[in-house]
């Protein structure tokens, strides 16, 4: 598929919007029968990834209908919203958002929000994605691995604790439409390795959306403190098996209690567990891919006492580091 059949493609009207287009005031327009059949709470109707994806579909890509409103609603699933051309009104959690032609929201499975109609030149791209992804797929291959992409997942999934969605005023780059081209072109032609090519661009995509707030905190001091909590996941990421509060504190320019009080607003951890949780994590790994004796590999991990990390790691683990090893061992074996 080329970019003008793209174009044209998700341009053509579909038959919902060919029935709205019929009706004498369209703007009044309601497809009744589609809400029907959707379960409702108080505060709106629940979509289904059941109702829009097959059970072995990780991401689906959709165009949203234009010509009448899409009543208030949440899914149970992860949706990015991007906007393809034109301009999209949302209701978000009771709050008025206007987004415009390059920008992107995305929506956790709580986010309770409304679309009011669009009109022939607005045209929304919808990004589907199931929970699952995030747990497999999206973690293994993000750019930046370990807490910085645990923190990216948490803010869209059950854990974000405040808004349960992120705006993303991505219309100044260029990158970011591009990759949505690319993504749609793939989805619609689906040829050999599209589900994988696509995990790839999503993959891309939320590593250009984090740049987008970076470049966007400069003008933002609330944006501004997202960004430094990234930057603060990513020094601890890097330098775990060695670095202080102290030491980090001044690198950062932050007194050390500022910075951990910090950490734990924004990630619900402090500066201590994110080490250990990174130390761990090290740990488990080379005890399923490798047979360095426990002795050598505690120090490997950032650990100068033995009985300190036994204690540590059987509180995470729940077993030994002996036993951890032996059961994922035996998992392995044919």
């Amino acid at each position: 598929m080329t970019e003008q059949e793209l174009e044209a493609y998700i341009r053509q009207y579909t038959e919902l919007e060919k029935e709205c287009m019929k009706s004498r005031f369209p703007e009044k327009f309601s497809n009744e029968e589609f809400w029907n059949q959707r379960s409702r709470e108080k505060d709106g109707y629940i979509l289904e990834s059941r109702q829009f994806m097959k059970p072995e579909d990780k991401i689906v890509v959709a165009r949203q209908d234009r010509f009448n409103k899409v009543r208030a609603h949440k899914h149970d699933y992860i949706e990015l919203c991007y906007v393809w051309s034109g301009i999209c009104y949302q209701t978000i959690e009771g709050k008025a958002v206007t987004t415009e032609k390059g920008d992107v929201c995305i929506f956790d499975t709580h986010a309770v929000h409304s679309i009011e109609s669009a009109g022939e030149d607005d045209i929304l791209v919808n990004i589907l994605m199931r929970r699952e992804f995030f747990d497999t797929a999206f973690l293994s291959r993000m750019t930046v691995q370990g807490i910085v992409s645990e923190f990216l997942v948490d803010a869209v999934t059950e854990s974000r604790k405040k808004e349960h969605y992120l705006y993303f005023p991505s219309h100044k780059n260029p990158k970011v439409h591009e990759l949505m081209k690319n993504i749609m072109v793939e989805y619609f032609s689906q040829d050999i390795g599209t589900a994988e090519v696509l995990e790839s661009y999503i993959n891309i995509l939320f590593t250009e959306l984090l740049r987008t707030i970076r470049d966007e905190s400069t003008q933002k001091d609330d944006l501004s403190r997202e960004v430094q909590i990234v930057e603060l996941l990513s020094y601890i990421e890097k330098n775990y098996e060695t670095c202080t509060l102290t030491q980090m504190g001044k690198v950062f320019g932050m007194h050390g209690n500022y910075l951990t009080a910090l950490l734990k607003e924004k990630t619900g951890r402090s500066f201590v567990e994110h080490v250990q949780e990174q130390r761990l994590k090290k740990a488990r790994m080379l005890l399923e891919n490798t047979d360095i004796p426990m002795a050598e590999l505690i120090p490997l991990c950032g650990y100068n006492n033995m009985n300190f990390f036994y204690k540590k790691f059987k509180e995470a683990s729940g077993c030994t580091p002996a036993y951890y090893r032996k059961m994922k061992r035996e998992s392995h074996t044919p």
